[in-house]
């Protein structure tokens, strides 16, 4: 009788503590995040980290612009040879082009007229943007794929054990 009611009070603690460690668990997932108070989403948190030893939230590298509305398309060019749909704009819409995309073509045909249709991934490749508007574009890569700022970093060539940035397209 001592050993089951000893293993029944046992029983009883180790579901209190696993109970407690969830309730503590789950609680602080609600309010773990990467950024400033509204940045829940993973689109808004990879630009900020929290320093330790302040209380302040600092963005951490340089950002690039999000791609464009259509109203500040200038140009759009689809080659089926290097398998990437461009699109130029004009951030300051007075046609002098200051930022660039590039989607992979994931399918590409011809449809009735012979005129070339394409299917391209959701968001660019490649990004090109002329902050200063000197006409020397910097370069960046999206390493995943996802359009979420965290993966798009700035492009670089690796030359001969030394490092360049690319500067143009």
């Amino acid at each position: 009788m001592r050993q089951s009611n000893h293993k029944k009070h046992f029983d009883t603690f180790i579901g209190i503590f696993f109970g407690v460690i969830l309730v503590t668990a789950v609680q602080g997932l609600e309010s773990a995040r990467a950024g400033p108070d509204d940045s829940y989403d993973r689109h808004n948190q990879c630009a900020w980290v929290h320093t330790s030893d302040t209380q302040t939230w600092t963005s951490v590298r340089k950002t690039l612009h999000p791609e464009p509305e259509e109203d500040f398309l200038v140009n759009e060019d689809v080659n089926i040879i290097t398998g990437l749909y461009t699109r130029s704009y004009s951030l300051q819409q007075n046609g002098t082009i200051d930022y660039k995309t590039a989607r992979q073509i994931v399918i590409s045909e011809y449809n009735e007229y012979w005129n070339t249709v394409v299917e391209t991934k959701e968001y660019p490749l490649l990004y090109w943007e002329d902050g200063d508007r000197d006409g020397a574009f910097d370069m960046w890569i999206d390493q995943q794929g996802d359009g979420s700022p965290c993966d798009i970093v700035p492009y670089h060539i690796y030359e001969k054990n030394k490092l360049t940035q690319s500067a143009g397209y």
